[in-house]
């Protein structure tokens, strides 16, 4: 097993030692890192600072309105804009990102004429369950769970408001066989923003789309199969775009695969790799040398090494380690790969994890950070 070994922020391994507790916290620059948190049941964003010893801290606005039924939420390659997925209003909120304080606030609008809805508010398919923000270009994708689509944007890069592409199946058309009506669960895009892939829970299945220059998506064949009786349920790409992994919640796996420049998916070695129980979220650190698992059934994270030239799993000595809290559904893993943050949907909470140099997991002091809502995704800005 050949891990990349972590040098981000703080340098070689040899820096480590002067790092809090062994690992990276409090190593990053002047930056500040602000996370914000959703879930299904209470209309707004939770936002929050990411402290030195990775310590979450309420702004003093602690959540902000948006949609119906928030879902997930997706950065801004920027950094300056929010987008969340709203279920029931069938839309996509946006929000501005403060650079000093992390504050959100609806855009402020230079048009003359006034707008019959939201500016800052726009419409998807039915059923938004996940948004994905590309890497690489200015596009903004949905995947509509109750349509069984995805909704496609072009994202103005100074204002951040959205442009509909067109909607975009996630089924080949005739002459190709019938195939079930999709239900996609989730959506990752590869760093390198050629690939889109969406997870479809009750097919089993994980469909690959093309992105092409102008952002509209198109299948590079026929849903992929994640074996007899799957449910991925989460999906994360690796750095380098040459590996995806797949949360597989019925099977209690990891699913890896090596991704052809044709977007053909090719399991690696020693695939399907065994997570806990149920799990629903997955994370990697920045760097590309570690897996996390939000394992919602056995209350617990599991953590494994990235082997760099394979992507094989190795699973981290003393995985998996417990959340203190109900229900993990969603990860995030910190700019400088110090701190890894697990939502709880059922006890609404954050556990925080400090990452050591060989992938176990430390509890930050204060960890689980309780949060007003069922928990079910956050994500990490950088400013």
């Amino acid at each position: 097993m050949r891990a990349r070994i972590i040098t981000a922020l703080c340098g070689v391994i040899a820096i480590f030692t002067v790092c809090v507790a062994g690992f990276l916290t409090g190593c990053a620059s002047g930056h500040n890192e602000f996370a914000y948190v959703v879930g299904v049941g209470t209309n707004e964003v939770f936002e929050f600072r990411v402290q030195n010893n990775g310590a979450l801290t309420p702004l003093s606005s602690p959540n902000f309105a948006v949609g119906s039924n928030p879902t997930d939420v997706a950065p801004h390659t920027s950094g300056d804009f929010l987008y969340i997925s709203d279920f029931s209003g069938s839309d996509v909120t946006l929000l501005d990102i403060n650079k000093d304080n992390g504050l959100l606030s609806v855009p402020v609008s230079n048009s003359v004429v006034v707008p019959i809805n939201p500016p800052n508010v726009f419409a998807t398919g039915v059923g938004p369950i996940a948004v994905a923000m590309s890497p690489t270009a200015p596009f903004l994708y949905t995947a509509n769970l109750t349509e069984g689509d995805v909704t496609g944007f072009t994202v103005d890069p100074g204002e951040g408001g959205l442009t509909s592409i067109g909607s975009f199946a996630l089924t080949l058309p005739p002459p190709a066989p019938a195939a079930p009506a999709p239900h996609p669960s989730a959506m990752a895009i590869s760093p390198l923003g050629n690939f889109l892939f969406v997870a479809n829970a009750t097919e089993g299945t994980v469909a690959v789309l093309s992105i092409a220059s102008n952002g509209a998506l198109t299948l590079a064949g026929a849903p992929v199969s994640m074996g007899v009786g799957a449910a991925p349920n989460a999906l994360q790409v690796e750095h380098t775009g040459h590996f995806l992994y797949v949360a597989d919640t019925a099977n209690n796996v990891v699913l890896g695969f090596a991704i052809g420049s044709n977007g053909s998916l090719t399991p690696v070695a020693g695939s399907p790799f065994a997570a806990g129980a149920q799990p629903r979220g997955l994370g990697i650190d920045p760097q590309g040398a570690f897996l996390f698992t939000a394992n919602a059934g056995s209350n617990d994270v599991s953590a494994y090494l990235i082997d760099s030239a394979s992507g094989t799993l190795g699973a981290v000595t003393g995985s998996p380690f417990a959340t203190g809290g109900v229900g993990p559904s969603a990860v995030a893993v910190t700019a400088n790969s110090s701190i890894v943050y697990v939502t709880d949907q059922t006890s609404h909470d954050i556990a925080a994890f400090g990452i050591f140099a060989n992938g176990v997991l430390k509890p930050v002091t204060g960890s689980p950070f309780g949060v007003a809502t069922s928990a079910s995704s956050i994500g990490l800005v950088l400013r």
